[in-house]
């Protein structure tokens, strides 16, 4: 891995990992191992001069360090790699899903005797000082039952590697070289020799792009944002260097609270109506847990009021496939219903409101960390499409449909959200309740309704978790990122 002019070796976190996938068929007409080399790790540094991030740099210290500030945004795009065959074999023969992943982040003056005047932070405080970190490419899981990303056993390789790039703001060159073997089946050739190159864009405003102009690799990838969000870059406001010594001694207290009351919630709204071919999908937006709780260490006191503190969560989703065929409904059912979603949510932690002294602490029960969700939203995945200017009629094969319906069949899928607080577990719980029916194809499947339940909480690091909580739930859908 190298850097480019402008940017030195230094400011690029070197320490990359490389991560390896093979995948062919145990069974099948031809023999072949596909493979893909992904990477992990790769970020700038924490501590840069400032001509890395500013060009020209306005005050004269251009070596200033600046070193990574308290904002950062977390990102998760799925890359969809597709191959198709030629001919009357123009079917996906190589359909490769991946998750690209990195943190957004800003850097700021680095204090102490070397630091800037306040002067200098004021102007400072003007300029979209923003850097990247924890980049990665790595394979994604997906649904139940599909076929592996191998499908016809063919020979090949899809290898990335990462570049830092200076023209303009500091970003990332994700490089990708494909190689396909061509596929002979006695004696017809059913795949070409195939090999390309191409690249895609990381930038420091949470921004994944293909590079503009690379029609070849417009037709072969879609991007579809997962979570997080693209955004300006927001300077942290000014401090003179009195506050800046401050903040550096400051410490983050903890309240173990033993005792949570929850306050108000705020009812969910409904999100527009997806339908595609007879399935509608009614999901949900604006859902949350409760804006303040009330905390405390013993059950007889009055406790402390604590607060929903959306500035430092952090946006996350989990990705969800709903499928109904035969195996789910027996083999005389061939109908296909399919649906991809989207469970879109924010991980707040609490502080307690402000003392009299100002202070705040955050809440912890049973030495986890009180978390809560807002802006909880769970519709139909946006699906990256090609654009038919660049990528032509044909070129809209290698999309995906977030809605398939294969015979029409009249049918719905509910969603609707509840708050909870469930005994043995840290946080406030966010309860879906969902319903499907279908109202059958003739001569194909018969009527049938469902309906189940599941539960966003978090594990016991923290972290957010979407659990299953009924047989209907574990076989209509899968949780797949």
């Amino acid at each position: 891995m190298t850097a480019e002019a402008g940017l030195a070796m230094t400011a690029l976190n070197t320490t990359l990992n490389v991560i390896n996938f093979v995948q062919g068929q145990v069974k099948g007409l031809t023999e072949g191992a596909f493979r893909v080399n992904g990477f992990s790790g790769a970020g700038f540094e924490a501590e840069v001069p400032l001509d890395q991030l500013v060009e020209p740099v306005p005050i004269a210290n251009a070596q200033l360090p600046m070193i990574r500030g308290s904002q950062s945004r977390q990102h998760v795009y799925w890359l969809r790699y597709v191959r198709r065959g030629i001919g009357a074999t123009d079917k996906k023969r190589v359909a490769v899903d991946l998750l690209v992943r990195f943190t957004t982040f800003d850097y700021v003056p680095k204090g102490g005797d070397d630091g800037p005047t306040d002067k200098e932070r004021k102007i400072l405080s003007k300029y979209p000082c923003w850097g990247i970190a924890n980049v990665g490419i790595s394979l994604m899981p997906t649904g139940r039952g599909r076929n592996p990303f191998n499908k016809f056993n063919e020979n090949g390789s899809l290898d990335f590697t990462i570049t830092a790039g200076s023209d303009g703001l500091p970003h990332f060159r994700i490089e990708y070289r494909v190689q396909h073997g061509a596929k002979t089946l006695m004696g017809t050739t059913i795949a070409l020799n195939h090999n390309d190159v191409g690249a895609f864009l990381v930038h420091s405003n949470g921004s994944f792009e293909i590079v503009p102009g690379e029609g070849r690799t417009d037709k072969h990838f879609r991007i579809t944002q997962l979570s997080g969000s693209v955004h300006n870059r927001p300077s942290a406001p000014p401090l003179t260097q009195a506050q800046a010594q401050q903040n550096g001694n400051a410490r983050i207290a903890v309240y173990k609270a033993k005792y949570v009351t929850p306050g108000a919630i705020s009812a969910a709204l409904a999100a527009d109506e997806y339908e595609h071919k007879g399935m509608r999908v009614l999901g949900f937006t604006g859902m949350g847990s409760p804006e303040k709780i009330t905390v405390s260490r013993k059950r007889i006191s009055a406790g402390h009021v604590a607060t929903a503190v959306e500035d430092q969560g952090h946006e996350s989703a989990i990705r969800m496939e709903y499928i109904r065929n035969g195996s789910v409904l027996g083999r005389r059912v061939r109908t296909k219903i399919r649906a991809l979603l989207l469970l879109r949510f924010t991980v707040v932690p609490y502080l307690t409101d402000p003392d009299a002294h100002q202070k705040r602490e955050v809440v912890y029960v049973d030495g986890v960390r009180y978390t809560g969700f807002r802006n909880v939203s769970l519709t139909v995945l946006e699906v990256g499409k090609g654009d038919p200017t660049v990528v032509g009629n044909g070129g809209r094969n290698y999309d995906v449909s977030a809605v398939k319906n294969r015979y029409e069949e009249e049918s719905v899928l509910h969603f609707a959200p509840f708050v909870e607080e469930i005994d043995g577990q840290v946080g406030s719980q966010i309860r879906i309740d969902w319903f499907a029916e279908h109202d059958g194809a003739a001569l194909r499947s018969r009527q049938h309704s469902n309906q189940g339940q599941m539960r966003l909480g978090v594990n016991q690091s923290g972290s957010p978790v979407l659990r299953l909580l009924d047989t209907d739930s574990n076989n209509y859908f899968t949780v797949i990122g």
